[in-house]
C-alpha cells in the first residue's frame, strides 16, 4: 500500500508542550499526525505496530532502551523537549519530505 502523505507518530516520555506545536506544523505541511501523548517503551512499540507510521518522533532526553531495535523500518527522531537540536519548523519540513504549504 502506498500512502499519499507521510504518517508520523508523536510520543512523549514526559509531558512536552513542544510536541503539540510540532504536530500542528506537520499537519499544516500535509502530514498525517498521530499524537499518542505520554507512553512507555512497550506502549510506544505497540502503538507503532498498530498505526504503521513512516516516522516516530520521541520527545525526551534519550531513546529508551530497546526502542530502536523494535521499530523495524520506521525512522526514529528524538527531540529534547526543552532544547531541540534543530528548529521544529525545520524538523517538520524534513518529516514532510521537504513539502510545505508556505513555499
Amino acid at each position: 500500500m502506498t500512502r499519499e502523505r507521510p504518517r508520523v507518530l508523536l510520543v512523549e516520555l514526559a509531558e512536552a508542550p513542544t510536541a503539540a506545536r510540532l504536530g500542528r506544523l506537520l499537519r499544516d505541511a500535509g502530514v498525517e499526525v498521530i499524537h499518542a501523548g505520554v507512553l512507555g517503551t512497550e506502549q510506544i512499540l505497540r502503538t507503532a505496530e498498530q498505526e504503521d507510521p513512516d516516522a516516530l518522533v520521541v520527545f525526551g532526553d534519550a531513546v529508551p532502551a530497546g526502542l530502536a531495535d523494535g521499530l523495524g523500518d520506521v525512522h526514529l527522531f528524538v527531540v529534547h523537549p526543552e532544547n531541540p537540536a534543530e528548529p521544529l519548523e525545520a524538523l517538520a519540513e524534513r518529516l514532510a519530505g521537504g513539502r510545505s504549504h508556505t513555499r
